[in-house]
């Protein structure tokens, strides 16, 4: 069997919402992942696919920027 490659692009929404994007091998969009604080790690929340679509205050940014961002508001390491 195959195994499936997934990629990740990284975005800031409204200049404070990390998303990580997972896109499958053939380039699909699959989900969505944001912090969440109330559960203190990283949540899929497909809804973000569209809000990243529809908004006009989107900015890719790095793996590292992504993390960085994700861990202040989570208070805490992604690992």
């Amino acid at each position: 069997m195959e195994t499936k490659a997934v990629s990740y692009q990284y975005f800031l929404l409204g200049d404070t919402v990390p998303v990580r994007v997972a896109f499958n091998a053939k380039g699909f969009r699959m989900g969505a992942e944001v912090p969440n604080r109330e559960k203190g790690m990283l949540v899929q929340d497909a809804t973000y696919l569209s809000r990243l679509a529809t908004s006009f205050e989107v900015e890719e940014i790095t793996q590292e920027q992504f993390r960085a961002r994700a861990e202040a508001m989570l208070g805490k390491s992604l690992e």
